[in-house]
């Protein structure tokens, strides 16, 4: 009976550990070396590469079908791509890097797993096995639309593995392997940029020399000083260097959780609440704005985000008092935390003020020291590292919007956004004698648990106030914009991000049609805001329709925390009837030729 591929990699040769720790020819048969629990790397680098493909559905190319009898690809940009499957780009790296693992072991060609520059996967093979390595790649994968890009030497196309050959330059020896994939409706597709690399290395008698320098070593190091030891990643156990994939001093490796602050404004329960306790009490302007709570699903787009984009988060909490989301099911990696479970005043409750919640975050239950704070309208818009929100030591990273705060201090009149940035301004000002001038941006920040509880302390009087107020009050501090900040800042705990790029679109306006349009083509922004503005210059149906359209369109994988959805019935509605959207035919039509003329006309500037 022939040997199975899976009875293969178990017999695969790895290093001894009782044999001495020097590094061998990488041909050379060794015994299995005991498994070493690991974390995975997510690279900061890799981002979607994106196409537009006019169309609901990606039609099938005549000719990908003959080329490799299947019939899941199409032909986009002269590259065969598969149109299934609901993969991540980290999900997808690592299934392509998998598969090129079972390929060489099923040939006999050894390698070593190595840690790149960017903590992208790299696996390092004998150059002088680069004939055999393309014929193995090229058998493996003769029915696979896996590709080669060549990073080394500027200007080479890609080509297929199965053409049995890694580049058209011979003297390359880096590239990217990947099956390019895009998604069903066209909008993401993942190329090079999220792939794991390959590299041709030369292993002398005296001397190791990899074409490019990685996480750990130089490009040349002496052979002596090379000692093989092994990884488990990615499910799978590697041969690899010592300390290849140990923690480093600039790794960011602890725990880092995320908070949503999030009201189903929508729900008949919670609109009767507000209403019968608002009764006689004055709020700032825009304070009793429905845009501030109403709600088209945004929440579940935002956890997608996560889920897509940054899957270094741990777990994913729920600050909310609204019944749970329809869409929501059980899972460890989210949960919903009720006001009574993290408010250390119970009597405060209930509370509609998002600034007596924002307070109170610090004492969920089972958070993380290090986390995130987010609401339902910010996103995550392509992969990210952790790197971008805390350094190593755990010093946050908070972006800083362009609008100045203003002059004048807190008053009645004025929001309970712009009165609270005041009494932030004005405390901090005691406390350190310098002014702060500038809001935050609209996008996730990081907190930590420990300097809360300082500023707690500190200002027990200020937080107690704020959290006991039922409704956003002229006296109110808000912590996470940006009272943390700021004492963080000046306090040494935390630094402003200014590489992040981010993007706020306020949903009511005429300008964010076209706006969400380039977005969603482009996605070229690490976080994005869809605010739901107070002075609406298209009406509330116009705005759904294209806010849903587009989170749906950037957004198209359901996380595993997703109940699956109902299928639903083909509308039987006559003319004139509503749509899946409960809106009429003839708007819906007129929603839809609005889009596409502010669409057209962004496109024409």
């Amino acid at each position: 009976m022939s040997e199975s591929p899976r009875d293969r990699e178990q017999h695969h040769p790895l290093a001894d550990p009782d044999k001495p720790a020097a590094f061998t020819r990488s041909d050379d048969p060794r015994a299995q070396a005991p498994e070493r629990e690991r974390h995975g790397f997510l690279s900061a680098e890799p981002e979607p590469v994106l196409r537009r493909q006019t169309g609901q559905t990606a039609p099938l190319t005549p000719g990908a079908a003959p080329r490799f009898a299947r019939h899941d690809l199409v032909l986009r940009k002269g590259e065969y791509t598969l149109s299934s499957g609901h993969f991540t780009p980290h999900e997808s790296m690592v299934d392509d890097l998998l598969a090129v693992r079972g390929a060489l072991i099923d040939a006999g060609i050894d390698f070593l797993l190595v840690r790149g520059d960017n903590d992208r996967p790299v696996i390092a093979v004998d150059r002088r096995q680069r004939k055999e390595l393309s014929r193995a790649l090229a058998a493996a994968f003769a029915d696979e639309p896996f590709y080669s890009a060549t990073i080394d030497r500027p200007g080479q196309p890609s080509v297929l593995l199965a053409d049995g050959a890694l580049s058209a330059a011979r003297k390359a020896a880096v590239f990217r392997l990947y099956r390019p994939r895009v998604e069903p409706i066209g909008r993401l597709r993942y190329g090079p940029e999220t792939a794991f690399q390959l590299e041709l290395w030369r292993f002398g008698d005296d001397e190791i020399v990899a074409p490019q320098e990685n996480a750990l070593m130089r490009a040349r190091m002496p052979r002596h000083e090379a000692v093989e030891d092994t990884v488990e990643l990615y499910g799978r156990r590697w041969r690899t260097l010592e300390n290849m994939f140990a923690e480093l001093a600039s790794d960011v490796s602890f725990d880092i959780d995320m908070v949503f602050s999030w009201v189903d404004g929508s729900d008949v329960a919670f609109q009767k609440a507000r209403a019968a306790r608002m009764a006689g009490y004055v709020v700032g302007a825009g304070d009793d704005s429905d845009a501030r709570f109403r709600q088209i699903d945004e929440l579940k787009y935002a956890l997608r985000s996560v889920y897509l984009f940054a899957p270094w988060v741990r777990r994913i909490f729920i600050a909310t008092d609204s019944p749970v989301p329809a869409w929501l099911g059980e899972h460890p990696r989210v949960t919903v935390v009720r006001s009574e479970e993290f408010f250390q005043n119970p009597d405060a409750l209930p509370t509609h003020n998002s600034h007596a919640v924002e307070s109170q975050l610090h004492h969920i239950p089972g958070i993380a020291k290090h986390f995130l704070y987010s609401n339902d309208d910010m996103f995550f818009g392509r992969p990210l590292s952790p790197e971008l929100f805390f350094s190593p030591g755990g010093v946050t990273k908070f972006v800083e919007a362009g609008t100045r705060i203003g002059l004048g201090e807190s008053n009645p009149s004025r929001s309970g956004h712009d009165n609270a940035a005041r009494v932030n301004r004005r405390l901090l000002k005691q406390r350190f004698g310098k002014v702060t001038t500038r809001h935050l941006e609209h996008c996730a920040a990081p907190l930590r648990r420990d300097v809360l509880d300082t500023m707690e302390r500190e200002f027990a009087e200020d937080f107690a106030r704020t959290a006991a107020s039922q409704f956003r009050s002229a006296t109110d501090i808000s912590v996470t914009n940006s009272f943390y900040h700021y004492y963080a800042l000046m306090a040494g705990h935390a630094v402003i991000q200014n590489q992040a790029r981010v993007k706020y679109i306020e949903t009511t306006l005429r300008s964010a049609l076209p706006a969400m349009d380039r977005l969603v083509k482009r996605r070229d922004q690490d976080m994005f805001c869809l605010n739901d503005g107070s002075n609406p210059e298209i009406s509330n149906e116009t705005r759904t329709a294209a806010v849903t359209e587009f989170l749906e369109k950037y957004f198209p994988f359901p996380a595993p925390w997703e109940r699956a959805e109902e299928p639903e019935p083909e509308s039987t509605a006559p003319a004139g009837g509503v749509d899946s959207r409960g809106i009429d035919a003839e708007a819906a039509e007129a929603i839809s030729d609005a889009v596409t003329a502010a669409a057209a006309s962004a496109r024409q500037q």
